[in-house]
């Protein structure tokens, strides 16, 4: 496992030092305080995760994500939004695969690690906390009906077909039949495009099912 870490704040970097090799006792560390240098450093060697801490001078460049993304499509990206979950959508939209905050446990680094392995998106519960706000606080888009609404909510969520009918009192075809018309509606393909397109998002996924 090789990660690439970018940060300016040593503090930070010596306690994620500790966290990665706790887990990855053989794995190797690049480090760099700009996510400019990512790109260069991570084509010398292969990057397998990439580590961004948003306190860097360049880290809010989403431009750069793209690039980096592009140049290692491998790679995990892993983003620690510090005391900033303002922008955690951002950071989603960039196609981010974990998200954490300055009040995530040295576990839930470990848990977002594991699953960047698997390219698995992984939320701290911290921020899950602050994306769950959301959901509730900001109205949703108002093309849908209320009980799309409350479909696509559900969907979002993770539950399954199941779940979504036995809460809503319908059948599990009938939640297939409303998850097309929300799609066809909202003009996505996936779970995770739907909770973008509701400035929602997909807890923890299993890669947009």
């Amino acid at each position: 496992m090789t990660i690439l870490i970018v940060t300016d704040n040593h503090l930070f970097s010596l306690a994620l030092h500790a966290i990665i090799k706790n887990q990855y006792p053989d794995g190797t560390i690049i480090e760099t305080e700009r996510l400019r240098n990512a790109i260069a450093l991570s084509q010398v060697s292969k990057v397998d995760a990439l580590f961004l801490d948003i306190g860097a001078a360049d880290a809010k460049n989403t431009d750069l994500i793209d690039d980096f993304k592009k140049a290692n499509p491998q790679a995990a990206v892993l983003v620690n939004l510090g005391d900033q979950t303002q922008f955690m959508y951002k950071f989603i939209r960039a196609g981010a695969t974990a998200l954490f905050s300055n009040k995530s446990l040295p576990e839930e680094i470990n848990e977002g690690l594991r699953h960047a392995e698997s390219h698995t998106r992984y939320i701290s519960s911290d921020v899950q906390q602050q994306l769950l706000f959301h959901i509730v606080a900001k109205p949703i888009n108002r093309t849908l009906t209320k009980r799309e609404e409350m479909m696509a909510d559900l969907l979002i969520a993770n539950k399954s077909h199941q779940e979504v009918a036995a809460i809503t009192g319908t059948s599990s075809k009938s939640v297939g039949y409303y998850k097309r018309r929300i799609f066809q509606k909202l003009e996505v393909g996936n779970l995770l495009d739907l909770a973008v397109k509701l400035n929602k998002v997909l807890i923890n996924d299993e890669g947009g099912k």
